[in-house]
């Protein structure tokens, strides 16, 4: 009877998703905005459209025009709130400036940084995953700042990303245990503002009702959608790129787990300007 025990435990740990790594935990989505300008709650909407029918196993939340502590504080709570293998979501939406290390993002009583924003992760509870997604003009800077790591882009054909440095900051060892950073921006660019959430929204429409979608296959569609235009998306995955070849859309079937049998001892077994998306 122990021996079933184990197993299933171990079955609960292997049982890896898409974006989330397990669906069937308690996985939040939080959306923010900054500022309160003409195109901010039609982003919060387009994001919104992602995570209302749950498919991707979130529960979602939005929080329009809000101030940086006011954000720290409800990202403290909700890594609170995640459950023991669940997953993080966290979109910001603002302007964004700085360069590199000095990157921030405008709020309604000063900038927010993501680096305050992976400690307030740490100060609730380290998650199992994290995924933040930076939608500003030079928003890949978030990642140098909040995460002491150099961005890659996302290419147009296959996706190749690096296995990186586990050398984090303190404060990414407490906050979780493997994350995903997706910036709208190159570091020099500025971004068009909604263009990000409408073609992230659109990536997910195109192969919502389709069998077998890894979370490559959807980073290839939403790379596709920037092919013809100046905005680039970068991103980043810490510590390694396993979490590409889980399936998008429901947890991945249970790896073969060898059980000793101690009779015999053998196995059995990624300014910002207001015109139309593109």
């Amino acid at each position: 009877m122990k021996k079933y025990l184990i197993f299933l435990v171990l079955l609960c740990n292997f049982a890896h998703a898409g974006l989330p790594f397990d669906k069937d935990s308690k996985n939040i989505a939080v959306l923010f905005t900054m500022t309160d300008e003409n195109g901010r709650t039609a982003n919060l909407k387009m994001m919104e459209n992602i995570f209302q029918d749950k498919t991707l196993g979130f529960v979602s939340q939005t929080h329009h025009n809000k101030s940086a502590p006011y954000i720290y504080e409800k990202i403290t709570e909700l890594s609170h709130e995640v459950g023991d293998y669940g997953t993080l979501l966290i979109y910001l939406n603002s302007h964004g400036g700085g360069g590199s290390k000095n990157f921030g993002m405008t709020a309604k009583d000063g900038p927010l940084k993501l680096s305050k924003v992976v400690q307030a992760v740490a100060k609730g509870n380290k998650v199992k995953r994290l995924i933040i997604l930076i939608d500003t003009c030079h928003a890949s800077g978030g990642i140098r700042e909040g995460f002491q790591e150099q961005e890659i882009k996302i290419p147009t054909g296959d996706i190749k990303l690096p296995v990186l440095s586990e050398d984090l900051s303190l404060s990414s060892k407490e906050a979780y245990e493997e994350a995903l950073i997706v910036a709208s921006s190159n570091l020099e660019d500025l971004s068009v503002r909604g263009a990000f959430a409408f073609r992230l929204e659109k990536a997910f429409k195109a192969i919502k009702n389709k069998k077998d979608i890894s979370t490559r296959d959807f980073f290839k569609v939403f790379s596709s959608l920037h092919a013809d235009t100046q905005q680039k998306p970068h991103y980043k995955l810490i510590p390694n790129d396993n979490m590409l070849e889980e399936p998008l859309f429901e947890n991945a079937p249970a790896r073969e787990i060898p059980i000793v049998d101690k009779n015999n001892s053998q196995q059995k077994y990624p300014p910002d300007y207001i015109k139309s998306p593109n």
